[in-house]
């Protein structure tokens, strides 16, 4: 009995210790004189570790700053109905899902509007090849291919388009089985070009080759709602009642460490001085964590 109860006592330690590995880095952002955070939906960093954030604020959804911190600019006014992801691809650009006109739209980092993806506020099935219906988050490989998570509404697939955004294929379908789908709602790509999709609603994360071949799952990250990878670590946000953020290696899926007490999170992003950046929806912020 003692040896049991120094194995929770050292368990409740390590625990512990893997949760105080970040602190909070306040009020990181300088926003301009008047303006408050909307609800923030998505982040990213791009290679310079200029920071970008999508949020619900209707004068300015897309924001730029700094790795510093300082605001640099905003754009986007009148262009999105229902913000969603934000990502930066290979090339610096700047892409935002937008999950009530069921598009994704390629921003320049300065804001110039160079590409849009689906019709509209036209809505298609899973079988459409230029129409979507749940529109949530899209990943980019090596060669500019897009990989497009389809699965925040009635759809349930994972589309491919080429970097022209051509359609390619599309895997997926509603159910619980291997490949299947209940709210495909974030999606990220490895060094090895391995896709990894938070099957939200499933509570799992089913990880494919490019092709959309299954190759294994994940369930152990409770209601997962957004991913990122950097290097050999995963980075999983879960923005039900747990509220955190959870960190793992990527080879296996271990949980390394975790930071609690966030406020419905659905994206997250990390910097190359490991620096993260958590988007909250109910929130109405951008927390950013910094190793101790």
């Amino acid at each position: 009995m003692i040896r049991n109860l120094v194995s929770l006592v050292l368990m409740a330690v390590a625990a512990q210790a893997a949760e105080s590995q970040y602190k909070l880095a306040e009020t990181w952002a300088q926003l301009p004189g008047g303006t408050k955070w909307g609800a923030a939906t998505g982040v990213d960093v791009d290679a310079q570790d200029n920071v970008y954030v999508l949020n619900r604020n209707e004068a300015t959804p897309i924001m730029a700053f700094d790795a510093s911190g300082k605001y640099l600019r905003g754009w986007g006014q009148g262009l999105i109905k229902t913000t969603h992801f934000l990502r930066v691809d290979h090339d610096g650009n700047v892409w935002v899902t937008d999950r009530g006109d069921m598009q994704a739209l390629k921003f320049s980092k300065e804001g110039k509007l160079l590409l849009t993806i689906g019709k509209k506020g036209v809505t298609g099935d899973n079988t459409s090849q230029d129409a979507y219906n749940g529109m949530a988050d899209i990943a980019f490989a090596k060669n500019g291919d897009m990989f497009i998570a389809d699965g925040e509404g009635p759809n349930t697939r994972v589309v491919r388009l080429s970097k022209s955004g051509k359609f390619l294929k599309w895997w997926g379908g509603k159910g619980t089985g291997p490949g299947q789908f209940d709210v495909p709602h974030s999606i990220a790509i490895d060094a090895k070009g391995l896709v990894y999709v938070a099957d939200r609603a499933n509570n799992r994360i089913q990880i494919f080759d490019q092709k959309g071949k299954f190759l294994r799952q994940w369930t152990n990250f409770g209601t997962p709602w957004g991913l990122f990878i950097k290097g050999d670590k995963m980075f999983v946000v879960d923005g039900t009642e747990n509220n955190c953020l959870l960190i793992a290696n990527l080879k296996d899926g271990a949980i390394l460490e975790k930071i609690s007490g966030l406020n419905n999170a659905t994206a997250v992003a990390v910097d190359s001085h490991d620096s993260i950046y958590v988007g909250e929806v109910n929130g109405t912020n951008v927390k950013k964590f910094v190793k101790r």
